[in-house]
């Protein structure tokens, strides 16, 4: 178990590092305004070193940008890791919540109590939409908006629809009915896979990150005590023909040396062999035992990732 620890540990340490790299990255990108680089690489971020602090730079981020439908997801995963860990941000991070909230658009797209959505189904910027969450004011980004959907008649549309902040837009889709003989639209058509849903951060992202990265580390240190134990065996028999006649017994001083340092190298592969195995088991069972995603109840999110933060740096 104390080996265990110790692997898991230095795969921390490999993790922070490479955090704090994509940090310093995406710190300078915002700086300089490049929003499309600079939002990817903090949600990098979070994604190797899960925090509040994390999150909020990739909302402020979205925020400067202007995509608030993103940026208040983001925000809205801050507070609620911050509710969840009585984090003493938590009441700051509501006021930041507080804030941005009137200013994202939201989008309600009906449709009729008989419509056939399975056939009808819809998409938004090419993305399909849960059928749950038709009828339901959807946050959103302001600007332009494509809506695609198979009409009463058969036929593949697609509105676009500019939203502003703050708007509160309301579509009317007129959906195949059940039980018309309309057909769903050919292969290259049908919607794409992908499904707008609940947003929510992760509870047991970090202990899955620990768990493939142990498991890498694990992996690693197999191969290096292979080449190792490879190493001290071409050194055992070199010292046996060069300094002990081919007899243990017959050494030399500078083959006993020899032959015992092979075996010392041996021996320190044997011991990685089993720290990494052990790495391998471990991260095996961090992450197959993590936390499931939790589902955010209080707000519903079209946007990919979100962002919002006024708090710099990682903390």
């Amino acid at each position: 178990m104390r080996s265990l620890v110790v692997v898991i540990a230095l795969a921390g340490v490999v993790r922070a590092d490479t955090a704090d790299q994509l940090f310093d990255k995406g710190k300078k990108l915002l700086a300089e305004k490049r929003y499309k680089e600079a939002c990817p690489t903090l949600e990098k971020v979070d994604a190797l070193d899960p925090a509040i602090g994390a999150k909020l730079n990739v909302a402020k981020c979205y925020e400067e940008w202007g995509k608030l439908g993103q940026a208040l997801r983001w925000y809205s995963d801050a507070e609620r890791m911050a509710n969840d860990t009585h984090d003493r941000r938590a009441s700051q991070i509501h006021a930041l919540v507080a804030e941005i909230e009137p200013k994202v658009p939201k989008l309600t797209l009906k449709v009729a109590p008989d419509a056939d959505r399975s056939v009808g189904s819809v998409q938004l910027d090419g993305t399909r939409v849960a059928d749950n969450l038709l009828g339901t004011a959807m946050r959103i980004d302001p600007g332009p908006h494509d809506i695609t959907y198979t009409n009463a008649a058969g036929k593949r549309i697609t509105k676009t629809i500019p939203v502003g902040r703050g708007d509160e837009t309301e579509i009317s889709l007129e959906l195949p009915k059940q039980g018309s003989n309309v057909k769903a639209p050919p292969p290259d058509e049908r919607p794409a896979p992908e499904v707008i849903e609940q947003g929510g951060y992760d509870p047991g992202r970090t202990r899955r990150l620990i768990g493939l990265t142990s498991a890498g580390v694990g992996v690693l240190g197999v191969s290096i005590a292979g080449i190792l134990t490879l190493s001290a065996r071409g050194d055992y028999k070199d010292a046996l023909a060069s300094h002990c006649m081919n007899k243990v017994n017959l050494c030399d001083d500078v083959g006993l040396k020899a032959t015992h340092d092979a075996r010392s190298l041996a021996n320190a592969a044997t011991g990685i062999t089993v720290v990494s195995l052990v790495a391998i088991a471990g991260g095996a069972v961090l992450y197959f035992t993590a936390p499931k995603r939790m589902r955010l109840e209080h707000a519903l999110y079209v946007a990919p990732t979100g962002t919002g933060a006024v708090l710099g740096g990682r903390f």
